[in-house]
């Protein structure tokens, strides 16, 4: 039988794995409200009102 190595750390891919899960999960954090303030406005000039947007 081969020796199995032994792992000494943590196991780097799943670390970074959760780096990039989290990383999307703060983009979409700060980016929801800048999206949702362009629909807002998008849907008032759609309504046909030109001020009070």
């Amino acid at each position: 039988m081969p020796d199995r190595q032994k792992r000494r750390g943590p196991d780097l891919v799943g670390i970074i794995g959760l780096a990039v899960v989290l990383a999307v999960l703060v983009g979409a954090y700060f980016l929801f409200p800048v999206l949702q303030r362009s629909m807002s406005y998008q849907d008032c000039i759609a309504s046909g009102r030109i001020t009070g947007c």
